[in-house]
């Protein structure tokens, strides 16, 4: 007998504009219809979740994230990764890409392994959220903007290091930061784009015309604005206004309010729009938790509040951000509209996992991942492939 699953009566969010009193009838995995409430009826024995007043966005993707639910992905084996799929899906995240620190090689390549792993044993599963890949986040990186990044984990490129690294991941690795000011980094983005793998320029102290030449290397992507990198200097212009006036290169926003001041977000909005901001969390293991003191790779990083920070208390150091509480504050900030929240935390991050022709909006035949709000941005119900993963207790 065919799974299926009604969404009636909500504020559906299609990739042109917000349906009101919408309906998304999804079938065996897939979305099979969206419109108006009136124009369609659910089929016999169909699953009915009323969406009357909330928000119906498509599921998350997360495309740098390290960690949730006291799970960091470079901490805790496979079981650890399998264990923040099921966390992540309170947020409305129904896919991502595990996201790893600078680290020692092997080190690396264990994380690989292990989300590979991980992402096998939850072939077929949808009590989770999907594994989309990886993204390397240094090692080869500048020191001077290491940020909460283990210095111990930092170096200049190494070819043979990428090629073990690439062959480990067959294919799954989707995102590499990088800093291209670095003795063969440029090198390394013409040979990432042949891999098919995004350069992202990040914890760097790149000038204005270096950022050039990694963009016409090939670096379409920058690791979290403003963050751990060069800045907007009037006489010295460095990565950030490079990012920030280059149509060529997409640009990663932490909208917690801590890593970037909300004026600083509405900056990038008016200067990239929405074909180059992509919404991401940086979570850490906190995500989710609570105060406390946790880890993020080798380091203890202790949380008060809205603020991840290594002990010293003043490092910043990853987030406690989560997806729908970014497009709550992207709203705030920005005055976005609902569509471009979609397209900027659904859309992009599904197109640099390589996977928008399956995910990434609501449209027929895509794959029924489906994240529910509240009018606050308060996760309601998410979806996978149809079949409801979780719901909030209480939730109508």
């Amino acid at each position: 007998m065919a799974q299926r699953l009604a969404i009636i009566g909500g504020n559906v969010v299609t990739p042109q504009t917000v349906l009101e009193n919408g309906i998304v009838l999804c079938e065996d995995g897939k979305i099979q219809f969206v419109g108006q409430a009136t124009d369609a009826a659910p089929e016999p024995g169909a699953q009915i979740l009323d969406a009357a007043g909330k928000f119906v966005f498509p599921g998350f993707i997360d495309t740098h994230f390290h960690g949730s639910g006291g799970d960091d992905v470079m901490a805790n084996g496979s079981a650890g990764i399998q264990r923040i799929s099921r966390a992540v899906l309170k947020f409305g995240t129904t896919g991502y890409l595990a996201t790893t620190i600078a680290a020692r090689h092997e080190e690396l390549m264990r994380a690989t392994e292990d989300t590979l792993a991980a992402e096998k044993a939850d072939q077929g599963n949808f009590a989770c959220a999907e594994i989309l890949g990886l993204h390397i986040e240094g090692p080869y990186i500048n020191p001077k903007f290491k940020g909460a990044q283990p210095e111990s984990g930092i170096r200049d490129p190494d070819f043979a290091e990428v090629r073990e690294l690439l062959d480990a991941a067959q294919g799954r690795m989707k995102i590499m930061t990088l800093a291209p000011e670095l003795p063969g980094s440029l090198e390394l983005i013409r040979w990432l784009r042949t891999e098919g793998v995004i350069a992202s320029v990040g914890h760097s102290d790149a000038d204005y015309d270096t950022a050039l030449a990694a963009i016409d290397a090939g670096a379409t992507r920058a690791t979290h604005l403003y963050n751990a990198m060069s800045g907007v200097h009037h006489r010295k212009p460095g990565l950030a206004a490079a990012v920030l006036n280059e149509p060529g290169i997409k640009a990663e926003l932490i909208c917690d309010g801590v890593h970037v001041h909300p004026q600083m977000v509405e900056l990038a909005w008016k200067a990239k729009g929405r074909d180059g901001i992509v919404l991401v969390t940086d979570a850490t293991a906190a995500q989710g938790v609570g105060d406390g003191t946790y880890t993020l790779g080798d380091f203890q990083i202790q949380v008060r509040g809205p603020l991840c920070t290594l002990l010293d208390g003043v490092t910043i150091a990853g987030s406690v951000l989560t997806m729908n509480g970014a497009l709550a504050n992207a709203r705030r900030f920005t005055r976005m509209s609902l569509v471009d929240l979609a397209y900027t935390a659904s859309w992009l991050p599904a197109e640099a996992c390589g996977v928008a022709a399956r995910k990434g909006s609501l449209e027929v035949g895509k794959d029924a991942d489906l994240a529910v709000l509240d009018a606050d941005f308060s996760v309601s119900h998410t979806i996978r492939a149809g079949v409801v993963a979780y719901q909030r207790e209480h939730a109508s």
